[in-house]
C-alpha cells in the first residue's frame, strides 16, 4: 500500500515541477529573468525529488516481486 502512496507522491511532484518549469518558461519568454531565475531552482528541486519517487516505488516494487518468486 505504501508503494502506491509513494508512486502517487512521486508523480503528483513530477506534475507540479513540469507546472513550474512551465511557469519559468512563460516569464523568461516575458522577460521577467530575475523571476524566471528566482523559480528556477525550486522547481528543479521539486521536479527531481518526484522522479526520485517514482524511480524508488518502481525499485521497491521489483524488489517485493522478486522476494514473492524466490520464497515460492
Amino acid at each position: 500500500m505504501w508503494v502506491g502512496i509513494r508512486e502517487f507522491i512521486g508523480w503528483l511532484l513530477v506534475v507540479i515541477g513540469l507546472a513550474c518549469v512551465g511557469a519559468v518558461v512563460s516569464l523568461a519568454l516575458q522577460r521577467n529573468v530575475l523571476g524566471a531565475m528566482a523559480l528556477s531552482l525550486p522547481a528543479t528541486i521539486v521536479f527531481r525529488s518526484g522522479i526520485g519517487l517514482v524511480r524508488m516505488s518502481a525499485a521497491s516494487r521489483v524488489a517485493t516481486r522478486l522476494s514473492q518468486k524466490k520464497a515460492s
